[in-house]
């Protein structure tokens, strides 16, 4: 809808009503001069008119009321008209002195602002524009950062993109990080609308297969391949027991890596239970014989070592074999030689699909399962154990039960010797590797 007006005042625009479909105040004495009224109370300033030697209209926004006052966008209307009447485009004129601007942008640069727009919209959280910024822009497009935006093609991309082969996931976030830097950048009109070189990749399915993490270990075929490695009779692998006694215990307890890399020995409560702090609640996970195995075995390891007091609350329990002041934080190089004649690599959400899968075998309640694994039922709101009623005796015999599944699993018996893994895990001593 169109309204006819005479005269336009700043008291005409304060009294405009809003209404259910935008509408247009059309003025009289400014021929081409349009307010366009929104229903969610933008009211913007438009010159629509159509080139001196024809074409088709051209709609051209000069701003809102929060921008502009009327006498301003009257004088922008004005020049506006003057350059229709000689033949020129004003939003073509205006998108090719972003082109001239972004003559002095590079990726980084347009990166970086694309990175503050998505914090400012919280869009983004601090963590990951941080995680954007030094892993995805400045280590991975580092070949990338310092060449103009219009500069870089399809062919430069290619090239790029398969240098990383062999990371083939940060390749791909890479990737996907690079077409939205391009997607904004169309948005400033910094670059043609239908040119973003990143996007043509992906549509052209050059990209890496995507590696499942959450992949589960097969029980039958795999697991027990697993844990005869992670045994290691033999010392054939030379995994520094550190890191072999976080990896078990991912496997056998379901916990996120980031809670087992990062315990500290103040979380652990009397050998009867670990302390995790979530955002609403706290976890508390029971201790049985098998947990206990591997903090008795990490507390011997560092036992009598000059600089360790595992009594300590805020030291680590799995320190860094290279950096005892650091805790262990990448399982990558060990994780592969655990593999071998696997046709995949095992990543460590896969120990915590696992371990879900033999808890469902073994049949314990679901309130259990949702409290080992420190995740919130559907359609139920997750507590701590001591406010729902879980009774921490309870939860440490679904535990066992679990325990015990795994070894049915895995009997790793000798002739003569009826014990579970456990008794081999932690009584061979003679192949511990120091620290």
């Amino acid at each position: 809808m169109t309204v006819e007006k005479e005269n336009i005042t700043p008291e005409l625009i304060g009294s405009l009503e809003l209404k259910e479909q935008p509408y247009f105040i059309r003025s009289m004495n400014y021929p081409g001069f349009r307010i366009k009224v929104n229903p969610k109370g933008r009211i913007s300033f438009i010159t629509y008119g159509r080139i001196h030697f024809g074409g088709n209209p051209r709609t051209i926004t000069h701003g809102t009321t929060k921008t502009l006052s009327l006498d301003e966008a009257i004088s922008k209307h004005i020049q506006c008209s003057r350059l229709l009447e000689q033949g020129k485009d004003p939003n073509l004129m205006k998108k090719s002195k972003n082109k001239q601007y972004s003559i002095g942008l590079n990726l980084e640069n347009i990166a970086m602002q694309f990175i503050f727009d998505k914090e400012q919209k919280s869009e983004y959280s601090k963590n990951y524009a941080d995680q954007c910024k030094t892993y995805l822009l400045k280590n991975k497009l580092q070949p990338l950062l310092t060449k103009n935006i219009n500069q870089i093609s399809t062919e430069l991309i290619a090239e790029w993109y398969k240098s990383l082969e062999e990371t083939p996931t940060a390749a791909n976030n890479a990737l996907q990080f690079l077409s939205s830097v391009f997607s904004y950048a169309q948005t400033l009109n910094l670059i043609d609308t239908n040119s973003n070189p990143a996007s043509i990749i992906r549509k052209l399915n050059l990209t890496y297969p995507t590696i499942r993490r959450d992949r589960q270990i097969d029980l039958e075929s795999e697991l027990p391949k697993i844990l005869y490695r992670l045994w290691d009779p033999m010392n054939t692998h030379t995994v520094n027991r550190v890191t072999r006694n976080a990896i078990y215990l991912l496997l056998i307890s379901g916990l996120k890596k980031s809670d087992v890399l990062n315990l500290k020995w103040g979380q652990i409560s009397n050998k009867k239970f670990i302390k995790f702090k979530r955002r609403n609640n706290i976890q508390v996970y029971p201790i049985n014989e098998y947990i206990q195995d591997v903090l008795d075995d990490m507390e011997n390891i560092y036992k009598g070592k000059k600089g360790f007091n595992f009594k300590k609350a805020e030291d680590w329990v799995f320190r860094s074999p290279k950096n005892p002041s650091k805790n262990i934080n990448n399982l990558r190089k060990t994780l592969n030689i655990y593999s071998t004649d696997i046709d995949w690599v095992i990543y460590p959400e896969s120990f915590r699909k696992t371990f879900a899968k033999v808890a469902d075998l073994a049949g314990i309640p679901r309130t259990h399962f949702y409290s080992l694994l420190g995740i919130k039922k559907p359609n139920y709101t997750y507590e701590s154990i001591g406010s729902n009623n879980i009774h921490y005796n309870d939860l440490k015999r679904s535990l066992n039960k679990i325990h015990q599944a795994f070894d049915k699993l895995c009997p790793m018996q000798l002739p003569g010797i009826d014990q579970p893994l456990r008794h081999f895990m932690f009584n061979n001593n003679s192949n511990i590797s120091m620290l």
